[in-house]
């Protein structure tokens, strides 16, 4: 009941055209009420979901099983409910509001709008109501940022740390859960800071089932060490990389939900190191 949605677009450019009716559609996330002004707020570290390509919106990993299976396996609200539980912030984003042809430029709209345009402004200006206009004034500008990429939201987030790596948003980076990501540490290859994070403990990418190449039950795989070849080794380099569980791509949120809050958990207990060991 604490979720709201915000808008992330700063001017028409970032409106998406509803072709069949002419009209504009704003980009909107997903975010937990915050009130700014309080004198005694402590700093919160923010959950960021953002979903795979397709048809589905902000929160949704499959609009199948939100009608076959039901409303948990189908969405990240388990996922929203063990952050509040932790005191978390909570942000959704929506990289398909524009369709998923435009998801890349979506997921960029939103995640700088509220993450990325905080970092010129002071606590005293943001409680004085002082925004600018393209930033977004629901969301804290600290603490330690705990992101879920699903899909392709994982190239997508990727690419976004690869275009802007001065962000705040970057630094703000505690951990980073990959479900069936679509990356490749290929791409930084030639950026250490980047490629060292996303290989690092403070990664971990978490793989459905395939019963016509992995061996064993995948029902009863959930956080089984993944075996590496040297195709995945080229593609992800080092992250650990566990079974999700499930032979269901769009149900891997679900089936690894304590495997991601696992790996959360650990790296919030280790907040005070700075250790990039890839192990």
């Amino acid at each position: 009941e604490n979720i709201t949605p915000a808008d992330t677009s700063n001017n028409s450019d970032e409106f998406p055209v509803n072709r069949s009716e002419n009209s504009l559609e704003p980009i909107r996330a997903l975010v937990t009420k915050q009130t700014h002004n309080n004198p005694n707020r402590k700093p919160h570290d923010t959950l960021l979901i953002s979903t795979g390509k397709g048809k589905v919106r902000a929160g949704i990993f499959s609009r199948q099983h939100l009608l076959t299976t039901g409303l948990e396996p189908a969405t990240c609200l388990p996922l929203l409910v063990e952050a509040q539980n932790r005191d978390m912030h909570c942000v959704v984003i929506d990289p398909n509001a524009r369709t998923d042809r435009e998801g890349m430029a979506t997921f960029e709209a939103s995640v700088r709008s509220l993450f990325d345009c905080h970092c010129e402004l002071k606590e005293d200006e943001i409680e004085d109501g002082a925004l600018g206009g393209d930033m977004d004034p629901s969301v804290p500008v600290d603490g330690s940022i705990f992101v879920l990429a699903h899909s392709a939201s994982g190239g997508q987030l990727v690419r976004y740390l690869l275009n802007r790596q001065s962000a705040q948003f970057l630094s703000r980076i505690r951990s980073i859960s990959f479900t069936d990501s679509t990356h490749s540490i290929q791409w930084v290859r030639n950026h250490p800071h980047l490629a060292s994070l996303i290989q690092s403990s403070k990664s971990l990418y978490i793989k459905t089932f395939n019963p016509m190449r992995d061996e064993g039950n995948g029902e009863d795989s959930g956080g089984v060490e993944c075996p590496k070849d040297q195709f995945w080794t080229h593609r992800f380099g080092e992250i650990r990389t566990i079974y999700s569980g499930t032979t269901e791509h769009s149900l891997s949120n679900w089936s690894a939900r304590d495997s991601i809050w696992k790996h959360f958990d650990k790296n919030r207990d280790n907040a005070g190191t700075t250790s990039e060991d890839p192990n």
